[in-house]
């Protein structure tokens, strides 16, 4: 019984820790990916927004021209 008091302590403490680790780096493993999507846009809205610019330069040259 002594031995089992002796080994309980530090195996509940190194399942806690075990526990904590796995647990902040589960969370780690979505970081990445957030910041990659938040810092450059998905290729199809970076296509739109493309296309908006130029059909406002396109607009705003055609303007100045008009008599």
């Amino acid at each position: 019984m002594e031995t089992l008091k002796f080994w309980a302590r530090p195996a509940v403490i190194a399942g806690l820790w075990i526990a904590a680790t796995s647990f902040t780096l589960s969370e780690l493993a979505t970081v990445v990916p957030s910041l990659r999507s938040a810092s450059s846009p998905a290729p199809r809205f970076r296509d739109a927004k493309q296309r908006s610019l130029r059909a406002r330069a396109q607009s705003s040259s055609r303007a100045a021209v008009a008599p």
